[in-house]
């Protein structure tokens, strides 16, 4: 048996370790080359090695605050800048390849198939009125399954308002499917 687990996010803790490595590198490369140019200058030193340590450990915290500062500002400065947002996409909406691929599979006479992409998408969505129709149209048309294709016509109708126009569609379909049209569409 697979066991699973929830791990931390580790790319987001490590971009944050990151940044702070970056800045604070930064920091001491500034300092660095201050001191390097006022001990080359030769008259009055402006740094000591013991000012330029204490340089390097104000640059710690600082490196900390930067570090937060694009974490928090960033993400919201990418998301302005390309129009990306946080924003879910809803569940029908990123299975509606999924339905397009049933529904081509079913025109093609892959009734199988399709209905094992519909199975797949019903796991996850079982409320899914668009699926649940097409799984009817698959267990009419391609298995002559009147009794499933109609418990699941039922459930659509029962999910779906009366004033979509979705309904009418379904409606149609069950009607026609009562009067024996096979490809009704």
């Amino acid at each position: 048996m697979v066991k699973f687990s929830i791990r931390p996010n580790k790319s987001r803790d490590s971009s944050f370790i990151f940044r702070f490595l970056f800045c604070f590198l930064w920091c001491a490369a500034a300092v660095a080359l201050i001191y390097s140019f006022s001990a080359a200058q030769g008259g009055g030193k402006l740094f000591t090695l013991k000012h330029a340590f204490i340089f390097v450990l104000c640059c710690i915290p600082l490196s900390i605050i930067y570090a937060l500062v694009v974490e928090k500002l960033g993400t919201g400065l990418f998301g302005l800048l390309t129009g990306w947002s946080n924003k879910k996409i809803p569940l029908t909406d990123q299975y509606s390849a999924d339905l397009s691929k049933a529904r081509f599979s079913k025109s093609m006479g892959k009734y199988s198939d399709a209905l094992v992409i519909i199975n797949e998408v019903l796991e996850k969505i079982p409320d899914f009125p668009e699926a649940l129709f097409l799984k009817a149209q698959i267990d009419w048309e391609g298995f002559k399954s009147g009794d499933l294709a109609r418990r699941n016509l039922d459930k659509v109708l029962e999910l779906v308002k009366d004033d979509e126009p979705f309904r009418k569609r379904v409606a149609n379909y069950y009607m026609g499917m009562i009067k024996g049209e096979i490809d009704v569409d």
